[in-house]
């Protein structure tokens, strides 16, 4: 196995889920079921992500927390959780948008990691969330130990959202990756952004608990490597790596 062989992770959707939010959603509206709470907190991500990434395109990058932040009353609204004639109260988003500093880990993280670390590959968190926001994920998740040996990138700090294709590149100068030399592994749950990654030399690993399917068709091929779980994509990246 080449020695640091990087391994990039995807960060919210794929290491952390949003759970929490919905937990949080159903507690400040209980007559909502579980189920469409998960939607709606669905829908909000999905929407913020498009909205983020629209900004960015039109040079006018903001921040995902200030877009989430932002957002959240017009899902509410769109759901017919919320009254039209009035303006949501804090008390209303705030229990939810607080969520987001402390989401839960996706099962197999912990393991994930210990696996890759213990065969000498590099991790690196490319996110587009906020980098201290990320860190503290990290650092709850796996221990500050543990989490001390990732690298962190994120979208802040060249304020391009992903999945622009500089922002590949500015994950490939971060880990040292000269020009022409396989860049290595990027884990995901969202195939636009194994899209992105693969187009820049990538090998790329789709975990299947957020989006279920590939869609070669649209993405024009599958995947590298396609797992149900975190532990089960680092396995594979080590099987393949070893051979």
């Amino acid at each position: 196995m080449p020695p640091g062989t990087p391994v990039v992770f995807d960060v919210l959707g794929t290491c952390f889920s949003f759970a929490g939010c919905r937990d949080a959603l159903g507690k400040v509206f209980p007559t909502v079921a579980a189920e469409h709470a998960s939607s709606i907190i669905d829908d909000w991500f999905h929407a913020a992500q498009r909205d983020f990434t629209y900004l960015s395109m039109n040079d006018s990058y903001t921040p995902i927390a200030q877009v989430l932040k932002a957002t959240l009353p017009r899902i509410l609204l769109m759901h017919s959780l919320v009254p039209s004639s009035s303006s949501v109260s804090d008390s209303v988003t705030e229990p939810i948008i607080s969520r987001i500093p402390t989401l839960d880990a996706r099962t197999g993280l912990d393991v994930a990691s210990s696996l890759l670390l213990d065969n000498k590959l590099r991790l690196l968190a490319a996110t587009n969330g906020g980098l201290e926001t990320t860190r503290g994920l990290f650092n709850r998740a796996l221990g500050e130990e543990q989490a001390g040996k990732w690298q962190y990138f994120s979208c802040d700090e060249d304020k391009v959202a992903k999945p622009a294709p500089s922002v590949y590149a500015q994950i490939k100068k971060r880990l040292g990756v000269e020009d022409g030399k396989e860049p290595g592994w990027f884990v995901a749950s969202h195939t636009w952004d194994l899209f992105a990654a693969k187009k820049a030399g990538f090998k790329t690993a789709f975990v299947t608990y957020e989006e279920f399917l590939t869609l070669p068709s649209l993405f024009g091929g599958e995947p590298d490597i396609v797992a149900p779980s975190l532990e089960d994509a680092a396995k594979q990246i080590i099987a393949r790596e070893a051979a």
